[in-house]
């Protein structure tokens, strides 16, 4: 089997190189090969140079550039199709650049993961620079109602990013994560949200689809990805045999603005990405309906030809 690593880029240079180190370091497979696709998503700092530099002498190391940055689904679409295309890919690993990697055997679990249980899409555990668990996440997709409320909370954060209180509610409300910290959900959980920090395509998933939903530019895109899981009926699987460590928004913190001002895009981008996905629960319950519909009339036709 052949398993491609994609790993985004935006940024942050020497996490990217260190992520980057920890898969070509640490993932050892006598059964299974690996190599890495590493996508610089139009970096406006010249790091891409940087790149071609620390990577030079390593030939399972793909760089590719993108003029501008496209955002997480697309700019992680750009490594996804290439590992598939021209790497030939059976697994396909979306990584963001701000994760470390320590485990020997990533690779061999994941194969043999997909043996045990068929899933189309994998998770593994993600410690947080925190100490939280960032899977699994929750079972259910969103409804209509929670995606009007979640935006009008979005909104209001907004509004307290131009009155500079959202520092503040952060403060709040990582006090009260804190009392509610989990310890690691040990074993497989099964048909749940899992966190894009690191997102496992199997073959099933790889010879089916391009790779994430391009519409977002950022945030959502798992939640997205669980809707698709709900609708084309197959398995994503979180499993505590894998683990990785997430620095977590270090390209965000890099950019150069206000704390005020990163919030509000992050709010500004969050909206529009619940929208999106709104209005891809409505096509989806629609087509739904029309499924139902047809395989009841066919059912019923069928029915009466027996009569």
């Amino acid at each position: 089997m052949k398993i491609v690593y994609v790993v985004l880029h935006y940024l942050a240079t020497l996490d990217t190189i260190e992520c980057v180190e920890s898969i070509f370091n640490n993932v050892k497979s006598q059964k299974h090969d690996s190599e890495i696709v590493v996508v610089d998503n139009g970096s406006p700092n010249g790091s891409y140079a940087d790149l071609e530099k620390a990577f030079e002498n390593y030939p399972s190391v793909t760089l590719i550039r993108s003029e501008e940055n496209l955002g997480f689904a697309r700019g992680n679409n750009i490594g996804y199709q290439y590992a598939k295309y021209k790497k030939n890919a059976d697994f396909i690993v979306l990584l963001n650049n701000d994760t470390i990697i320590n485990q020997s055997n990533f690779t061999d679990i994941i194969v043999r993961k997909f043996e045990e249980k068929q899933y189309s899409v994998l998770g593994p555990d993600i410690v947080s620079a925190a100490g939280y668990h960032q899977n699994p996440g929750r079972k259910q997709s969103w409804n209509l109602k929670e995606l009007v409320i979640f935006r009008l909370k979005k909104r209001n954060r907004l509004l307290l990013s131009y009155l500079h209180m959202d520092s503040l509610a952060s403060k709040v409300i990582e006090q009260v994560k804190e009392i509610y910290r989990t310890e690691t959900l040990v074993g497989d959980m099964e048909n749940t949200i899992l966190h894009g920090a690191c997102l496992i395509f199997s073959p099933l998933y790889v010879k089916r689809f391009e790779g994430l939903h391009d519409k977002t530019f950022l945030y959502m895109e798992e939640d997205i990805l669980k809707l698709y899981a709900d609708f084309y009926g197959f398995l994503m699987l979180y499993s505590s045999e894998l683990q990785i460590y997430h620095r977590e928004d270090v390209a965000t913190n890099m950019v150069e603005a206000t704390n005020d001002k990163k919030a509000r895009l992050k709010y500004k981008y969050l909206i529009a990405s619940s929208k999106i996905y709104s209005r891809l629960k409505k096509n989806m319950i629609a087509k739904k309906k029309i499924i139902n519909t047809a395989e009841k009339v066919v059912g019923r036709a069928k029915a009466g030809g027996i009569r």
